[in-house]
């Protein structure tokens, strides 16, 4: 018994010294950048290869607001959608465990709900 604590003992200590090795030896990698604000932006991101020539007047975030003035629920994710007058925000909310759809004219911010 006293052999296999001292194996043990051993393997332990030499696990450690490696990962001290190898924690030491990666490179360090940047952290990803955070916009505080990020539905405040009024470019979209990477919504789409259409959406990104867009420049809509309704931003995210008053996408957001128009949407849960008529809809209670959580929102789960939005995206931009479509082309010239077109351009909507696809905006998917949960309420009480139903998913639904909401979109968000991107020039006047008329609200829809998908059927």
């Amino acid at each position: 018994m006293r052999k296999i604590k001292a194996s043990f003992r051993v393997f332990l200590a030499a696990s450690i010294v490696f990962i001290g090795f190898s924690v030491a030896a990666a490179p360090d990698l940047p952290l990803p950048q955070v916009e505080p604000n990020q539905l405040d932006r009024v470019q979209p991101g990477n919504s789409g290869r259409n959406a990104q020539l867009a420049n809509p007047k309704v931003s995210e975030r008053q996408a957001v607001s128009l949407a849960r003035e008529q809809f209670e629920g959580n929102v789960l994710r939005i995206s931009l959608i479509g082309q010239g007058s077109g351009l909507r925000y696809q905006i998917r909310m949960e309420n009480e465990g139903k998913v639904f759809t909401v979109f968000v004219n991107a020039t006047n911010g008329r609200v829809t709900r998908s059927s």
